[in-house]
């Protein structure tokens, strides 16, 4: 499963386990840093179990060798107390893995996967139909007007949406409510510092304020971090990934401009 964090990878690995009625044994990339944590891992799973690895990108590339061997073989390799390494059989297993970066995976794992399923941004619609279901789960009253604002507000991504519901359900049960109604979305969405129909936090919003502020001119990335008092990396990762995709900002050679 490839594509951005929060839209679904892990909820869909959790799904498929559940539809084939077998046990799903989770772990993280960064946990799986050398020969004993990969071989635990696969010798613990019964026959059709599923192993799931989120963050697979996180791996060494020695763990993924072991995995694509692993793969191919259905076996694993053991060093033994003579420094020899034997074969052991290992259970017929299911492997999912979910990657932000699909290419830092070595191509021989990646093309032994039998399927690449890309996952993409959600609609405002399909978020506002997510935080709906959330609220009928919880048994929580929502506003069919308050539903569509939050998928406004959730930047494509599930997680979001449900988070900005749950945070509108707290203000809505302070003030003794059991209805989440506009104006508890209203005061959510100013206590969190959203700017906007398009939910931009405080530090995207004083970004683009100072863009603004320079019409026409070329901003390097060095000055925005001086002037926002914000690394680059947070810049470069967090900040400008979603205005780039919504056409606020361009990203150039020399530069950032409105």
């Amino acid at each position: 499963f490839t594509g951005p964090p929060g839209v679904g990878k892990t909820s869909l690995a959790h799904i498929v386990a559940k539809e084939m009625a077998v046990m799903l044994h989770e772990r993280i990339g960064q946990v799986l840093s050398n020969m004993s944590a990969v071989n635990g891992l696969l010798l613990q799973s019964a026959d059709r179990d599923i192993v799931f690895i989120d963050e697979a990108h996180e791996m060494p590339t020695s763990a993924q060798t072991l995995l694509y061997r692993a793969i191919e073989d259905h076996a694993i390799f053991i060093q033994t107390a003579r420094g020899d390494t034997m074969k052991m059989p290992v259970q017929q297993f299911t492997l999912i893995m979910a990657t932000t970066d699909e290419y830092a995976l070595l191509a021989p794992l990646r093309d032994r996967c039998k399927m690449i399923l890309p996952f993409t941004f959600y609609n405002s619609d399909a978020l506002a139909h997510i935080a709906a279901q959330r609220a009928i789960m919880l048994g929580i009253r929502l506003d069919d007007e308050v539903a569509i604002e939050i998928g406004k507000r959730s930047r494509g991504t599930p997680r979001l949406a449900i988070r900005l519901f749950e945070a509108c359900h707290r203000y809505a049960r302070s003030r003794g409510d059991d209805l989440v109604k506009r104006e508890h979305f209203d005061r959510t969405v100013e206590l969190e510092g959203m700017g906007g129909d398009l939910g931009l936090g405080r530090d995207e919003l004083a970004y683009l304020t100072y863009l603004g502020s320079q019409p026409g001119a070329t901003v390097q990335l060095h000055t925005l971090e001086s002037v926002l008092g914000i690394h680059r990396r947070t810049i470069q990762t967090v900040i400008e990934p979603y205005l780039v995709r919504e056409g606020f900002v361009e990203r150039t050679s020399v530069g950032r401009r409105i």
